[in-house]
């Protein structure tokens, strides 16, 4: 399973930008601090997040975008919260005082 997860996160970051869109990418807007794009929960599908930065870098708005999320349940949506709630951006004054983006996070389930 560990092996199937390093390959989900080296893919995946691989494509960082099909993970991470928005106006913080447009304005090259830095992630300094992050971790895999995938992580394991009960169900497997995505969970989007339209995100705020402030210009310390600090993600200070989540919302799960619906529309595109297909994953409805609950404790999974909030576990990919807890997921991302520790990233950072690159902080910056010339950068808008609510930098707007998306973040998808991949959630798959572990094979026994």
């Amino acid at each position: 399973m560990k092996i199937f997860i390093a390959f989900c996160t080296l893919f995946i970051s691989i494509s960082l930008n099909a993970q991470l869109s928005g106006d913080v990418v447009q304005d090259g807007r830095e992630l300094k601090k992050s971790g895999p794009f995938v992580i394991e929960g009960n169900h497997t599908g995505k969970v989007v997040f339209d995100i705020s930065v402030n210009p310390l870098g600090v993600i200070t708005g989540f919302k799960v975008n619906q529309q595109e999320t297909t994953i409805k349940s609950t404790p999974t949506q909030i576990s990919a919260r807890k997921h991302i709630s520790e990233w950072r951006f690159e902080p910056g004054t010339h950068f808008p005082q609510y930098h707007q983006g998306k973040i998808i996070i991949t959630v798959v389930k572990p094979i026994d």
